[in-house]
């Protein structure tokens, strides 16, 4: 049982800022090759941008019409075992079909205790006209820590992250292409940062966000930890960034947490929720 092991106080994790093309396979080759130099560096984890296998669509490509989905399972399925082979965990954004249409992806492989394919529940009004929504919470464990997993506009909406609260993880990973034209100019880099740090400081939980590199970006990807501080960052590359759980901060962290768990189920079990 998850109470009687005992677990590492820090988790290793890589965010590899890169930039997708439209070519699943040059894509492809660029992840892997940042593996082995992830699992170098003392990752236990690497994560991608969204979209990061195929690219976004929108940005990279105009669409998924023209994507082999057999290329893209091949492919998937080398990294998979690329990863697994260098004892390291692999958060890939990809694309998967989905009953006629195509859901946008985590899937977690590699050295994982549960491989997972976390589809992203809310989509952008561009997302919709490429995606169908997912509907379901993602989960892994890797090197004993449970990790909720989420997708660039999850980080809007906050009854994911309660979810995934209460389901004990100890992280949070978000994949993301936060890029493009800002229709309020500047509004979204002022914003979004405060997001990650509002998730991770609302559950005393460390995030690593792994955003695209592109020029155009809103933020660099980053680590904020239990208390909601950024304390890493990197604009392109691999970032290698080492989560501690809250209980190594002060105590009060743990308190925080047990008590919105706590306020959660109440509400819930009073038939109550958000307005």
């Amino acid at each position: 049982m998850r109470g009687t092991q005992r677990v590492a106080e820090t988790l290793t994790v890589g965010a590899l800022a890169m930039t997708a093309s439209a070519d699943p396979r040059a894509n492809a080759e660029r992840i892997g090759a940042s593996l082995a130099a992830a699992r170098a560096a003392g990752t236990r984890l690497l994560l991608t941008p969204e979209c990061a296998l195929t690219g976004y669509p929108t940005a990279a490509r105009a669409s998924l019409e023209d994507l082999d989905w057999a290329e893209v399972r091949e492919l998937e399925a080398d990294l998979d075992a690329r990863a697994h082979a260098l004892g390291l965990g692999l958060v890939l954004g990809t694309v998967s079909p989905l009953a006629g249409a195509a859901t946008n992806d985590a899937l977690a492989c590699g050295a994982v205790d549960n491989a997972v394919r976390y589809r992203k529940q809310c989509l952008t009004p561009p997302d919709r006209r490429h995606f169908a929504a997912g509907t379901e919470p993602g989960v892994v464990t890797c090197a004993g820590w449970r990790l909720g997993l989420s997708i660039c506009f999850d980080v809007r909406f906050g009854d994911v992250w309660r979810e995934l609260a209460q389901s004990d993880v100890d992280g949070f990973v978000n994949i993301a292409h936060m890029a493009g034209a800002d229709v309020d100019p500047g509004t979204k880099a002022e914003v979004i940062p405060a997001f990650y740090a509002t998730r991770a400081a609302e559950w005393a939980t460390p995030l690593v966000a792994c955003n695209t590199s592109a020029s155009d970006r809103w933020l660099d990807s980053g680590h904020w930890d239990a208390r909601g501080v950024r304390v890493a960052a990197i604009a392109d590359g691999l970032m290698v960034t080492e989560l501690r759980r809250r209980g190594q901060h002060a105590s009060w962290y743990e308190t925080l947490r047990a008590e919105q768990r706590a306020r959660c189920s109440a509400s819930a079990g009073a038939g109550g929720g958000d307005s």
